[in-house]
């Protein structure tokens, strides 16, 4: 019997994909926040989740096995990620509400107010009948009262905003288009991800490698739901790090400057400048002036934040009390705990040691082929996520961004089988409402995790060896 072509393989994987994407946007309106948790059709939503999961697996098997060409066929693949991306704009969040705080930030902005100087519980507090009136917060009341008491429907309300000011500007952009719409922000996230596949694109062809790896992120299922249908603002990332991959052997002022936007969206790109700009290294006026230009444009970027910095910021509370769906931090805090009074401080101390140690010994000690740069950036942002306090499925994207130029890399394998772990989170709401939350925290993270873990380091040692 003749064995499938390459190309046949493919488009089965993309179809399987497709519908199972087709089955989560159908269950969408069963996730209503008026409906109850023990009603929602949980186990059905996880099934398409590792369904989806599983056949991008097999996508990215024919991707790193054969070798594949077409434009055609590439131009259908990347029509149908937009296709995907558009059927989630009328979707029904599942179990998502941070898109409010980005249309609330939005609002604030575009009104011409400080995101950062009042939370969302002062605010719906001084919008009730008999508040003490304070000229700003006033304003800020009487606009809460006209999108609904949108205020009181804000995830972690008594907490300042914590998205930096390049993320305001495009929950601004979206309120501009749409006002309060979640379609608003989801289609400014669309026309910047767009960029950023353009840019990876590009990368691709620098780079000589087949422009069909794009779809390996493009047709991502955790990616589309995520950011479609729970409206998750990390996609935002991907066009200014893949310019800055793009740019930094010939333009590393240009890469600097696009690094930096990056973490004016979230701080943690920082991370990446050591490998990033590693090439560099042995050209000395050139390395400190890109890092001094990163420097001060992340530092100018940050300033309305930490201007207005305080007991209820929201970056405060990020980096000292968040935990949430975390594997491997719970352990690390509970062992420090014997030598610590304040073990959740110490592991966050202990874990920015390590990723910067990491960071530095990517860029300054191992090996420095340019090509092996996005294999390595990728390495270090799932160190990140994986030692990480939260560990949002949303958060797969800063890594899998990488993965069109690390296809035949030695981590894919592990790190691609988190798209089918994925489910877990999705099935800790209605396990957490039935009171067995210790099931999602003992069973399913551990699985969620533990064999992406597992399978790195195995494939990591086997690359040591014979690598």
């Amino acid at each position: 019997m003749e064995a499938p072509r390459p190309i046949h393989s493919l488009s089965l994987s993309a179809i399987c994909l497709a519908g199972a994407l087709v089955v989560l946007r159908w269950l969408t309106p069963e996730f209503s926040s008026e409906t109850l948790t023990d009603d929602h059709p949980v186990i059905i939503l996880c099934s398409a989740i590792i369904i989806a999961g599983l056949a991008w697996c097999a996508l990215l098997f024919v991707l790193r096995r054969d070798k594949l060409s077409g434009r055609g066929v590439l131009a259908l693949l990347l029509l149908l990620g937009v296709a995907l991306r558009l059927m989630f704009f009328g979707s029904t969040p599942v179990y998502e509400n941070d898109y409010k705080r980005y249309l609330w930030d939005g609002a604030v902005v575009a009104s011409g107010e400080n995101p950062y100087r009042y939370s969302p519980t002062e605010i719906f507090e001084a919008s009730k009948p008999g508040a003490r009136s304070v000229p700003d917060l006033a304003k800020l009341a009487v606009m809460s009262n006209q999108a609904d008491y949108l205020t009181a429907q804000i995830n972690s309300p008594a907490l300042t905003t914590i998205y930096p000011p390049a993320a305001q500007a495009v929950f601004t952009a979206a309120y501009w288009i749409a006002p309060y719409k979640p379609w608003g922000l989801k289609l400014v996230f669309l026309l910047i991800e767009i960029l950023g596949l353009l840019a990876i694109l590009a990368g691709l062809r620098a780079r000589n490698l087949s422009a069909l790896w794009s779809v390996a992120y493009w047709l991502n299922p955790i990616i589309i739901f995520t950011t479609y249908n729970g409206v998750h603002m990390d996609v935002l990332l991907v066009a200014p790090l893949m310019a800055a991959l793009l740019w930094v052997g010939r333009h590393p002022l240009r890469a600097a400057v696009m690094l930096s936007v990056a973490a004016a969206i979230k701080i943690w790109p920082l991370l990446l400048a050591p490998v990033l700009f590693r090439e560099w290294r042995n050209r000395p006026l050139i390395y400190i002036g890109v890092a001094a230009l990163v420097a001060a444009l992340t530092l100018a970027s940050l300033v309305p934040m930490l201007l207005t910095l305080k007991a209820n910021a929201g970056l405060a509370a990020y980096s000292t009390n968040w935990t949430n769906s975390s594997f491997l931090f719970p352990g690390l805090r509970d062992t420090l705990s014997l030598i610590s009074d304040d073990p959740n401080r110490l592991a966050r101390y202990v874990i920015a040691a390590a990723l910067t140690a990491l960071g530095l010994w990517l860029g300054f000690i191992k090996r420095q082929e340019a090509a092996s740069i996005p294999a390595h950036l990728m390495l270090l942002t799932a160190a990140f996520v994986f030692l990480s306090p939260t560990g949002y499925p949303w958060y797969f994207i800063w890594f899998f961004m990488f993965l069109p130029f690390t296809v035949k890399h030695w981590t894919t394998r592990g790190l691609a089988l988190l798209t089918v772990g994925a489910a877990a989170y999705y099935a800790r709401f209605k396990i957490g409402e039935a009171g067995h939350y210790d099931i999602y925290s003992k069973f399913l993270l551990p699985l969620e995790f533990g064999i992406p873990l597992i399978i790195l380091a195995w494939d990591g040692l086997k690359e040591k060896r014979y690598g």
